[in-house]
């Protein structure tokens, strides 16, 4: 006799949900911080001649402490949120992290696409890992009514401002020298 398929249903309050966000950029960071160092020559040959005088001073210790800011302070916006639950603005810069995660998912795929024609550092990470994360929050934050639509509104505008500069920002404290 077979056992009937049980549906287990795991329910995640607001605050285990949102706690998936640094997690999951600190797994996708890991992997950029462990395959980086081998793609970096073949990063900066694949990039367009403009960048390269830029990412010749990028090196893999200069990288992994970038990395390491940018896994650090997602994890003290989450600390936040846990000491301020009902705080709107705490749990809009949440989202706010995880809308500048989906727009790097999105420039992962680009890369790896245009520049790369393959596997660029950090993509299998954020395919498998960050956008479904990425799905799941928005879906269940719009579901829930996590916040206002004005604050929806602001939201990606913001992310979009954030990731440029703060990409630049982070390759720039990759840079070795003065």
């Amino acid at each position: 006799m077979t056992e009937p398929l049980v549906h287990a249903h795991v329910s995640l309050s607001r605050l285990q949900a949102l706690w998936m966000i640094p997690i999951a950029l600190a797994v996708h960071n890991a992997e950029e911080a462990i395959t980086f160092p081998a793609y970096l020559p073949l990063v900066r040959a694949a990039l367009p001649a403009s960048i390269q005088p830029f990412m010749a001073e990028v090196e893999p210790d200069g990288l992994r402490v970038a990395l390491l800011w940018a896994t650090a302070v997602p994890f003290m916006v989450l600390l936040l949120v846990t000491l301020r639950p009902a705080s709107l603005g705490a749990r809009w810069c949440a989202l706010l992290v995880q809308a500048v995660v989906a727009v790097n998912v999105a420039s992962h795929l680009v890369v790896a696409a245009v520049v790369m024609r393959g596997y660029s550092p950090g993509l299998a990470s954020a395919v498998l890992i960050n956008a479904p994360v990425s799905v799941y929050l928005f879906q269940r934050a719009t579901r829930e009514r996590w916040l206002s639509r004005t604050a929806w509104r602001a939201l990606w505008p913001a992310a979009l401002l954030v990731h440029g500069p703060g990409l630049v920002g982070l390759l720039l404290l990759a840079r070795v020298g003065p």
